[in-house]
């Protein structure tokens, strides 16, 4: 994928970087900017874009793996039709300005070309804002291209380590788990406060190693994002199944409790399954009969609807706040007792 740097926009004294190759942008991204005739059962908060193809690497559950034979424009379910800067400049920036559009949200392939086109974009959208959330999402390779990310304009860097385990890292990724998380702890140290990280439930590990893996990350300040496995045709994990709903409705609760200040001390395991978790907060407690802690989590302000689950399908992860009836049978799927 070749790209041009010397294209340049005019906006006052800036001078804005155009890209001359097509961006992968979600659907549901599109749907929002009023360019598809399609209409959203849930509108997506964040704006998603998807930077390279083809991925080097082989993760065994992902659609642009190197020894995937999925749709080339397919991330998780989700489809990312190519579209040009040029198309999606103007209504972007009118759903910024109306507040439509609370962050963008940069997802990056390992492949050539794609970190310099990220790059690109980052300070594309910094011509439109200043101030805007820009994630971006990367695999924990090294600090130096964070730190690359950072000083085009990024707000946050999210380094994914997805695997919960060292022995289902291992399987799914390959080999890297103490390198990632090594990198991840680098990351946090350097830039308090604006590192996140992804974990993926249901790829084989025990709901205590994805609590653990939570904790961890916690404990160094990193803000998770929690997904749930979905399989996707054409991948090597294409007939592997989803977790079951009980089991990510407690790595839910634990999750959020652990994001609330609460420690892993509160909880207990039995054969790798979550057996309780202790509330003493009054608060959490109100909030958790609310549903909040069933609702996505992650960046602020990304509710990423249906990428775990199809329309019509009781959501892993709520891209809204629940009803009093969505919440109750959330904590009743969760078989846990929290007082």
């Amino acid at each position: 994928m070749k790209h041009r740097t010397d294209n340049l926009e005019f906006r006052g004294k800036k001078s804005v970087a155009l890209l001359t190759d097509t961006i992968g942008v979600s659907f549901g991204t599109l749907t929002l900017l009023g360019l598809t005739n399609a209409r959203s059962l849930e509108k997506p908060t964040t704006a998603h874009f998807l930077l390279g193809e083809h991925c080097v690497n082989s993760c065994s559950f992902c659609s642009q793996a190197k020894r995937s034979k999925a749709l080339p424009n397919q991330l998780s379910r989700v489809t990312w039709p190519e579209v040009s800067w040029a198309e999606i400049s103007t209504p972007l920036a009118g759903a910024i300005d109306r507040g439509d559009i609370k962050r963008a949200c940069l997802q990056i392939v390992e492949s050539p070309g794609a970190t310099n086109q990220a790059v690109q974009l980052i300070r594309n959208i910094r011509g439109i804002s200043r101030i805007f959330p820009i994630s971006v999402c990367v695999a924990p390779t090294s600090i130096s291209r964070a730190g690359l990310f950072f000083r085009a304009g990024a707000s946050q860097i999210g380094l994914p380590i997805d695997a919960a385990s060292k022995e289902i890292y291992n399987l799914v990724k390959g080999r890297g788990f103490d390198e990632s998380w090594g990198i991840l702890s680098q990351a946090s140290e350097k830039w308090p406060g604006r590192i996140s990280t992804h974990l993926i439930a249901g790829l084989g590990e025990t709901e205590e190693d994805i609590v653990r893996s939570i904790a961890r990350a916690r404990g160094m300040g990193i803000t998770v994002g929690l997904f749930a496995f979905t399989p996707v045709k054409g991948t090597q994990m294409e007939d592997e199944p989803p977790p079951l709903l009980g089991s990510y409705r407690r790595i839910q609760l634990a999750a959020y409790v652990l994001g609330r200040g609460g420690s892993i001390e509160q909880m207990g395991f039995e054969d790798g399954k979550i057996s309780y978790i202790r509330i003493s907060s009054p608060e959490i407690l109100r909030e958790v009969r609310k549903g909040i802690p069933f609702q996505t989590s992650g960046c602020p302000d990304c509710n990423r609807p249906y990428y775990n689950e199809r329309p019509g399908q009781v959501p892993m992860n709520y891209p809204r706040p629940l009803s009093a009836h969505e919440a109750s049978d959330c904590l009743l799927d969760s078989e846990l007792n929290l007082g």
